[in-house]
């Protein structure tokens, strides 16, 4: 009696998103959610390190009493730029644009973002902005603090200010449309039998954060936007020998700041104590 030989086929992997398409096309052009907020962890990752590195530098600068390895001046350029780099393209997006692409969409039971273009926009929008603050840095630095106060950022520096400030304000904008995208897809596109209540507190936690965005972000980037136009235009916003005044630039950063305050105090009281 003749033996049969059973031969089995290969099987092939399971189709996923990061086998889906290959090549660095498919990357810079893909609209999936996972693709994105890896894309965002890259540039995330580049800033944190660049960051870092500016704070190893000013640690060692701090070793001794005296300060001997960089100047004065130096030192308040690398204080700057980490500051920028660490708050503007680390810590702002790094949670909201990395974990909330990749999960939000997973964990309300969506396909993807409801804008997934938009998306890809804003992570360009991103890289865009990097671009400019990193000219800054390589042509002469910030020493202005990452809060850019006025009037020395506005009239006396002669750092780089100008296109540090033009890549924020391009920054912001991939912040808030990052907002607005994570706002429509949770009310929107939560699978039938997920109530607003039945979330899980990680969703919870960045539709009040892209709230924030959308409210405190605008507010921030047009201060700053009227320190370059200060600076480029001489314009009289900050000024005081042109009728500014320099405390007009505290009101409209601190009112940043007190809109998150409110909203905090608002969705839960004990935040704001």
């Amino acid at each position: 009696m003749a033996a049969t030989v059973i031969t089995s086929s290969p099987t092939l992997p399971r189709e996923h998103y990061l086998n889906a398409t290959y090549g660095i096309r498919s990357w810079l052009f893909t609209t999936d959610h996972k693709r994105i907020g890896l894309l965002y962890l890259a540039s995330v990752t580049f800033f944190f390190m660049l960051g870092g590195i500016f704070a190893f530098i000013i640690r060692l600068n701090l070793l001794t009493p005296q300060g001997n390895l960089v100047s004065p001046e130096t030192y308040n350029k690398l204080f700057t730029m980490h500051g920028v780099a660490m708050i503007f393209f680390f810590l702002v997006p790094s949670i909201p644009s990395v974990l909330g692409n990749f999960l939000i969409p997973l964990m309300i039971g969506a396909k993807d973002l409801a804008f997934p273009k938009l998306n890809l926009l804003s992570w360009y929008l991103n890289i865009i902005g990097g671009c400019f603050v990193l000219y800054s840095f390589s042509t002469g630095g910030l020493d202005t603090g990452w809060t850019f106060y006025t009037p020395f950022s506005s009239i006396y520096s002669n750092s780089a200010v100008t296109p540090a400030i033009i890549g924020i304000f391009i920054n912001g904008f991939s912040s808030i449309l990052t907002g607005l995208n994570f706002i429509v897809t949770i009310h929107t596109m939560r699978a039938p039998g997920l109530p607003w209540f039945r979330l899980p507190l990680f969703v919870w936690a960045l539709y009040g954060t892209s709230i924030i965005f959308i409210l405190a972000t605008p507010v921030v980037a047009i201060a700053l936007s009227l320190v370059a136009l200060e600076r480029v235009f001489h314009l009289g916003f900050f000024n005081p020998a042109l009728g500014g005044d320099p405390i007009l630039f505290q009101h409209s950063i601190s009112s940043g700041s007190i809109r998150i305050r409110l909203f905090t105090s608002w969705f839960c009281p004990r935040w704001a104590l």
